[in-house]
């Protein structure tokens, strides 16, 4: 976790000190991750990749051939938009869990 780059998307926390947005985040990174949560985020990202994955197949075997898309064109469709998707996807997913945390800490 790199506090720095996590408190811009926290404007909630622009009005306190670092160092005390820096313990806010810490704390609700390790409530998030705690071991109390650990099958809940393992389960939902376990979901998440076959769902992603499900997707991809859905996209070669019948999109694919529907639309004439060679091979390589489908793969660098799948490199350069699919795989993004899944790590904003992702990145936005522990984004709210960590806000969700904050808000249960700061109350």
């Amino acid at each position: 976790m790199n506090p720095k780059r996590l408190i811009k998307h926290f404007p909630e926390l622009a009005n306190l000190p670092e160092t005390e947005q820096r313990a806010l985040l810490d704390k609700a990174y390790k409530d998030v991750f705690s071991q109390e949560n650990k099958m809940k985020n393992w389960r939902s990202n376990l979901i998440s990749a076959a769902l992603m994955t499900s997707l991809c197949f859905l996209f070669v075997l019948v999109l694919r051939p529907a639309l004439g898309i060679s091979s390589q064109t489908s793969a660098w469709v799948l490199m350069l938009v699919a795989l993004p998707v899944y790590f904003f996807i992702q990145q936005r997913r522990y984004i709210q869990q960590l806000r969700a945390s904050l808000k249960k800490i700061q109350t």
